[in-house]
């Protein structure tokens, strides 16, 4: 019998995840935007971000999600991962993602460390591009904003 542990991530709010996920095709659009304002960039949903055993949560805002989406293996085959879970040591892993085809749903992914490893030197370095050397760049102010995704969604809908 085997017996894999897994860390536990924080409890998702799944009512955010969903308005998020339903507006998805809108955020994409604007992610330059998002970028560019930390009010944007700095909103938190509870339980995105990687949970790995014996490293302290990796929690991470929507301007993150959406640059490791686009750079990373964070984005694979249409399923945009955004709570990964497992053994950095092992690689035993469950990770939550949502894809237009199979909504909201989990899997073992094969690029778990690598995961790990992007959203690390994202947040040491404000660049996912890893490499020998950690070279800060402009790292984002990661203090959290007070904007909601649903008050996102309205902002990028007026404009």
């Amino acid at each position: 019998m085997t017996m894999c542990f897994f860390a536990k991530p924080d409890e998702a709010n799944t009512q955010d995840l969903e308005t998020f996920f339903k507006n998805f095709d809108i955020i994409q659009q604007h992610k330059e935007v998002i970028y560019a304002n930390p009010e944007y960039y700095n909103i938190f949903i509870q339980g995105c971000g990687a949970f790995p055993l014996y490293v302290q949560p990796i929690r991470l805002s929507l301007g993150e999600l959406l640059k490791l989406w686009a750079e990373t293996s964070w984005q694979q085959d249409g399923k945009y991962f955004y709570c990964v879970t497992g053994s950095p040591l092992s690689g035993s892993n469950s990770s939550k993602y949502w894809s237009k085809e199979y909504g909201f749903s989990y899997t073992s992914t094969k690029t778990f460390g690598n995961q790990i490893r992007s959203a690390l030197w994202l947040l040491q370095t404000g660049s996912t591009d890893i490499k020998n050397r950690c070279t800060p760049i402009e790292v984002p102010n990661r203090e959290p904003s007070k904007l909601t995704v649903t008050d996102l969604i309205d902002i990028l809908q007026s404009k």
